[in-house]
């Protein structure tokens, strides 16, 4: 205590302003707290179990360790104003200057800011965290691990079927008509149950014509012929789309050996660990969900490789490879936490057919509970939100003599799948094929998938550029409203925040009386009048000054320094409009109306900064007239 006490005088003699403002004191205690919440973050997910769910990187928010930010929070605000408000040298008159004034805002703009930003600490702590536990080079093997092991978990009958097959190479150059109403039935085609394959080689066509509503051209040529159409792509930029039309059917029966779900089929993407959109990261794939991706063929790419490397290891029929495999899965799994029954023995005997590879048992996604049947369309108890719940499995094929036509009419006497597999009615379903091989086996395949994400969504998130904003406005906030109350009184403080009130009501009057009734609905007249009211309230200080009484020079001082940075903004605000505007007159039809970008568009959350260091700059500039007003007799 006596050294608090020496310090407390060492700065009362030499330096009274941060005495006054305790900004040491302060610092050193939020530093403290910062330590604590850094810990909290360090060891709030050293289970795996708490990574399983969708964005841990919220955990902060969720479990409620964001009050106990705020209560800590108001706490040290609060005990900071108590010490530091028993004294003000300013209002006693005490020799000072502009800049004086202006370094002790700056010193409550650092002590709020301190104050209010845990958040940062406890992020940092997490992610240092998942980098020791989880380090980059690691994960990089269990993931080609996982990648490898999870077409064995046939969990879903529809990541089996033929249509899914891209190896070898004809079965990715080639397309896989399913709609039996395009089947061409003089040609070789497959048939399991109810589902109808016939592959077909393709040719392209691209234009980048559009008609006069702006839809791209259909090619003539093929429309004259009516050359049949498989799909088309449209460009990254919307400035071109690709044709691809049927050229003729290929026999791939060599490669087939059956038609029934196989592993040879399977080419889902489980995790991409390559091919990641954002930056210097790891991407999250659910499967099939192609449309994350910036290329769609460096994600076909990984599907012929996930399909490639299953069909190589199950063509070499060594059963002791696979085990090895699937034994290192688990071993993963284990180290993850991944709830499952499974083991390597009965797993391998589920897997090794070596005949055809059929899938003859399908795994459960959950343990359902005790006394209610395995739903793969339902998420486990009390976790639907971190689930994606089974495709249901159900019949492609209509069994009615209907086809609905691309321009919506219903077509009779159609074809029918019983014209291709006359004994349809006699066969399984798939969808009863896969209910009568559920295993008792189950694994938690979301709750890994859950966990590769959080772990790379923390590793790569960008917590502070995306949240450090709102802080800082928060904290200039408070720290403006305490300096107008330092150099001014609480009754200046109270009628600067009325008569705030009273202005904004009466712009929008004004502003709603002349759109409604004189007809100025343009958002230029908005704008130009609130910066002409804002201009008048930064003048009037500057001219009232000692010729009006010094309360209303108080009052409209206060709302210029509070709201200096909405003035920026309304400047930016209109500067970015008159871009937008600008651009969108320029518009020719067919091109892409949203991209007409202003300032706001091109600088980002980087037009925040430049708001925050204007406002610094004025400040310092406008606390000398700050001090000119208090020298002012009331």
């Amino acid at each position: 205590m006596q050294k608090i006490n020496q310090i407390n005088q060492y700065l009362l003699e030499r330096f009274p302003n941060i005495w006054n403002t305790r900004i040491v004191w302060m610092l050193l205690l939020g530093i403290a707290v910062h330590f604590i919440f850094f810990l909290i973050g360090f060891v709030s997910h050293a289970s795996p179990g708490t990574l399983q769910h969708t964005r841990a990187i919220d955990d902060y928010f969720s479990t409620g360790l964001v009050f106990v930010h705020v209560i800590i929070s108001v706490l040290l605000i609060v005990g900071w104003l108590i010490y530091m408000l028993k004294n003000n040298a300013f209002k006693n008159f005490y020799p000072s200057s502009g800049k004086k004034l202006f370094f002790e805002f700056v010193q409550y703009f650092i002590i709020i800011f301190v104050s209010v930003t845990f958040y940062f600490s406890y992020m940092t702590g997490f992610r240092l965290f998942i980098n020791y536990k989880y380090d980059d080079e690691k994960m990089s093997e269990n993931i080609e691990i996982i990648n490898h092991s999870v077409p064995f978990l046939s969990q879903n009958l529809e990541d089996y079927t033929l249509e899914n097959r891209l190896s070898p190479k004809p079965f990715a150059d080639f397309y896989c008509e399913t709609d039996i109403n395009k089947i061409e039935k003089t040609r070789p085609y497959f048939v399991y149950h109810d589902r109808v394959y016939q592959y077909f080689s393709l040719y392209e066509k691209t234009v980048n014509q559009t008609d006069e509503r702006g839809q791209f051209i259909y090619p003539a040529e093929e429309k004259k012929k009516n050359v049949p159409l498989a799909y088309f792509e449209n460009s990254a930029d919307n400035k071109s789309r690709t044709y691809f039309f049927k050229k003729q059917v290929e026999d791939l029966s060599p490669f087939i050996k059956t038609v029934a779900p196989s592993y040879y089929n399977y080419s889902s993407v489980f995790y991409d660990n390559v091919n990641n959109p954002s930056e210097n990261g790891r991407k999250y794939i659910y499967d099939n969900n192609i449309s994350n991706l910036p290329d769609k063929e460096v994600y076909k790419q990984k599907q012929i490789e996930v399909n490639g490397n299953t069909i190589r290891l199950i063509t070499s029929k060594d059963s002791k490879a696979l085990e090895q495999l699937l034994k290192d899965f688990l071993r993963i799994s284990k180290e993850f936490g991944i709830v499952t029954n499974l083991n390597v023995k009965d797993w391998s005997a589920m897997v090794y057919h070596p005949e055809k590879f059929e899938v003859k048992q399908f795994i459960m996604l959950y343990k359902p509970d005790s006394g209610t049947d395995y739903d793969p369309n339902k998420a486990p108890t009390e976790r639907y939100n971190d689930y994606e719940v089974a495709v249901t499995v159900d019949s492609t094929a209509a069994y009615e003599d209907n086809y609905l036509a691309a321009n919506g009419e219903i077509h009779k006497d159609t074809i029918n799948i019983r014209d291709f597999n006359p004994n349809v009615d006699r066969e399984i379903a798939p969808e009863d094929y896969f209910k009568r091989n559920v295993s008792h086996f189950y694994y938690y395949t979301q709750d890994l998938k859950n966990l590769l994400e959080n772990v790379d969504t923390i590793k790569t998130d960008d917590f502070f550029s995306d949240s450090v904003h709102l802080f800082i406005w928060i904290a200039f906030a408070l720290a403006i409203l305490i300096f107008s109350f330092r150099v001014t009184d609480l009754r200046s403080l109270l009628f600067s925040i009325i008569s705030a009130g009273v202005i904004i009501l009466l712009v929008t009057l004004f502003c709603v009386f002349f759109a409604f009734v004189a007809g100025f609905k343009n958002a230029f007249f908005i704008l130009y009048t609130i910066l002409t009211v804002g201009v008048i309230i930064l003048l009037i200080p500057l001219i009232t000054i000692g010729k009006a009484r010094k309360i209303v020079t108080s009052i409209f001082m206060i709302i210029s320094m509070v709201g200096f940075p909405l003035f920026i903004w309304l400047i930016f605000g209109i500067v970015n409009e008159h871009q937008v505007s600008d651009c969108r007159t320029k518009v020719y039809i067919g091109d892409n109306y949203l991209n007409c970008k202003g300032v706001f568009d091109n600088l980002g959350l980087t037009s925040s900064y430049i708001i925050l260091i204007s406002t610094f700059v004025f400040l310092y500039f406008y606390t000398g007239f700050v001090k000119k007003w208090k020298a002012i007799p009331e």
